[in-house]
């Protein structure tokens, strides 16, 4: 069933595929390949299979998100048959939640070469995949389908959205190595970092005496559909203090029934606070926000404040329509 799916959405494929990850970046970004989601108040699990290219494997990503954003990203090549998956790892990404650490203490993002291999009995049926196996894995919905009925017309709604925009957040800052750790300051010479599906996120950082860190994201897709483009700046003293600025446009669209232009679900914008650190703006603390508040702008829609500290709890199911573990 699993061979079958993935063969019809080959519209993006593209020449033989390399491992993704490897050297300071090792993201080899796909086009648009399917991402399957599975969202439980726990933790929320994303799947990225690209499209077989005329081989017999092709690369994956299986990221998972806890509830307290601590993060694990397993990535390397799959075989598929009609009824059976095997997943190949051949890196493994881990951002922990160290928030009750000063930032020197943290370890940061982490790269570890890993040979692990899992094989998973794979069924298909009313548009739920589900992976029996160990680990367990469990059953999965197309990333596109979970949200096509995102929206933020109250509060609760808008808080929920931003912890979906986060998953891409999330998943970009565990694959920049040292990110939220000391080892950051590596990027006083700018670095580049390719997203799994499209574009680019880079990371500078100004000096190290005055390590304000920018993150620009072009174009920047890690699950099929949702993209982000814009600039996050950090400004923060070497302690760790200070606020975050600038702003990342967002949009999520879902496929066309007729393979024509994709269809828009929602679009937005997000302001992490002023550039004189005057509010509404994220307050940071020792690495950690502390206070203030977000700004989700929804194109066509509403705009709302969003406390800082909503995404300490990443549970996305209140917005999310997955199988439930």
């Amino acid at each position: 069933m699993l061979a079958l799916l993935l063969a019809g959405v080959c519209a993006a494929c593209l020449g033989p595929y390399q491992i993704i990850g490897q050297e300071l970046d090792k993201t080899i970004s796909l086009g648009d390949q399917p991402t399957w989601i599975q969202a439980t108040p726990l933790q929320t699990t994303l799947l990225v299979f690209a499209t077989p290219d005329g081989g017999v494997s092709a690369p994956f990503t299986l990221t998972t998100i806890a509830r307290d954003q601590s993060t694990v990203i397993y990535a390397g090549d799959y075989i598929a048959t009609a009824t059976q998956v095997t997943l190949n790892s051949k890196l493994k990404y881990v951002l922990k939640n160290q928030n009750n650490l000063p930032v020197t203490s943290r370890d940061g993002a982490q790269r570890f070469d890993v040979d692990a291999g899992a094989t998973y009995s794979s069924t298909l049926d009313g548009g739920i995949l589900t992976l029996t196996g160990s680990p367990s894995l469990g059953s999965f919905v197309a990333f596109p389908q979970a949200l096509a009925h995102l929206k933020a017309t109250t509060q609760a709604e808008a808080d929920c959205l931003l912890r979906v925009y986060d998953l891409t957040a999330i998943s970009s800052e565990t694959r920049i190595l040292g990110f939220n750790g000391p080892a950051i300051i590596q990027y006083t010479t700018e670095a580049g970092f390719n997203g799994v599906l499209s574009g680019d996120v880079n990371i500078s950082v100004e000096s190290l005496f005055n390590p304000n860190v920018t993150l620009n994201y072009q174009n920047f897709s890690d699950f099929s559909g949702f993209v982000m483009d814009g600039t996050q700046f950090t400004k923060t003293d070497l302690s760790g203090n200070g606020y975050v600025s600038n702003t990342i446009a967002f949009s999520m669209t879902l496929p066309s029934s007729d393979g024509g232009v994709p269809q828009p679900v929602i679009s937005g914008v997000v302001g992490y606070g002023n550039a004189d650190g005057s509010q509404p703006t994220v307050l940071i603390t020792t690495g950690t926000p502390t206070g203030g508040s977000y700004t989700l702008s929804i194109d066509g829609g509403a705009s709302f404040l969003v406390a800082y500290d909503v995404l300490f709890t990443m549970d996305v199911t209140a917005c999310v329509l997955t199988p439930q573990q």
